[in-house]
């Protein structure tokens, strides 16, 4: 596991995924202070979700198609490694990095830490399922061309949630939505700007979860079938 963890860091950093992944937060949390305050209760939660979740959907599947190119993935696939130790390993250190991400957001974009633990929890939480998906779904790939249509659909489909939360999707239809993992994560990165009931966090944050062993079942099929078996 340790190796693991070492090996994921380094490609990390010599891909110039997470250096590029925190100057992305860094630029957001700077791009929101051109925003009047009254503004923020709304752009902040975008933001967030971007950084956590889109970003980090696209940046996993670069630090994957980064490990095919490198020949990582199929030097590791002639080792008795236990292939569910990779995806955890890589999950839970980008999810680490999108809690970094989320705090100079907030700390930068609203000059206050008020409600961070909300951020946090919210965060690391979404950022697991979105990695876990981006791992299931850019195991199929080999390069970020292929991979935009997924990320795009991604985008479309993860946003349509704060429509639907702020009145503009109206419609019993649009209800669906909620199943979006995207929706739970909503009141976290709202709770530092308005109340929001402990009982709807605390389903909000059982929906993610639920969502995380989903997508972790989804990670490990696909990544061994396209990624591993798919080298072979």
């Amino acid at each position: 596991m340790r190796n693991i963890v070492r090996t994921n860091i380094v490609l990390g950093v010599r891909s110039y995924v997470y250096p590029i992944y925190l100057l992305v937060a860094l630029a957001y949390g700077l791009m929101l202070l051109a925003f009047p305050k009254r503004y923020l209760p709304t752009m902040v939660p975008i933001f967030l979700l971007f950084e956590p979740g889109l970003v980090g959907f696209m940046f996993v599947g670069t630090e994957i198609f980064a490990e095919k190119k490198d020949g990582a993935i199929g030097a590791l696939a002639v080792t008795p490694i236990d292939w569910r130790s990779y995806i955890l390993t890589k999950t839970l250190l980008l999810s680490l990095l999108s809690v970094i991400g989320a705090v100079l957001i907030m700390a930068i974009g609203t000059r206050s830490l008020n409600g961070l633990p909300y951020v946090v929890v919210g965060t690391f939480l979404v950022s697991i399922v979105y990695t876990l998906l981006g791992i299931a779904v850019s195991a199929k790939y080999r390069d970020l061309d292929d991979y935009f249509i997924p990320i795009l659909g991604v985008l479309v489909v993860s946003l349509l949630p704060f429509a639907h939360y702020h009145g503009y999707l109206t419609g019993e239809v649009w209800k669906v939505l909620y199943a979006v993992p995207s929706y739970p994560a909503i009141y976290f990165f709202k709770a530092p700007f308005e109340e929001i009931a402990r009982k709807t966090l605390a389903y909000s944050a059982a929906t993610l979860l639920a969502w995380s062993g989903i997508a972790y079942q989804l990670a490990k099929i696909r990544f061994y079938r396209y990624a591993v078996e798919g080298l072979r």
